[in-house]
């Protein structure tokens, strides 16, 4: 059981990898939005594949205002290559999407 976990979480490692090479060449995501998602996607961990933050962390570990930080989110999220799910009053939960999937 422990080698199918193990294999699992290398998958999504080279997902991840392949995922950041991806959005690295799209040429029409701002530098703001890669940048927030770069950040992303280094925090999703191999066992749930994704990450929780709030807006307001975001902004302020990257140093972006919050409005930017809502507009790279937006902008990932509308090139689908990112997945966010909204919970009311709690942390959003984020998770890479290769756009062909």
């Amino acid at each position: 059981m422990e080698s199918t976990d193990d294999e699992a979480k290398a998958a999504f490692y080279e997902k991840r990898r392949k995922w950041i090479d991806y959005i690295c060449t799209r040429d029409h995501i701002s530098d703001r939005a890669f940048r927030v998602g770069f950040w992303l996607a280094r925090r999703m961990n191999g066992d749930d594949k994704r990450c929780w933050y709030t807006h307001k962390q975001i902004a302020k570990i990257l140093g972006m205002s919050h409005d930017k930080v809502l507009r790279a989110i937006t902008e990932l999220e509308d090139d689908g290559v990112m997945v966010i799910v909204r919970d009311h009053r709690k942390a959003n939960s984020y998770t890479i999407r290769m756009p062909y999937e």
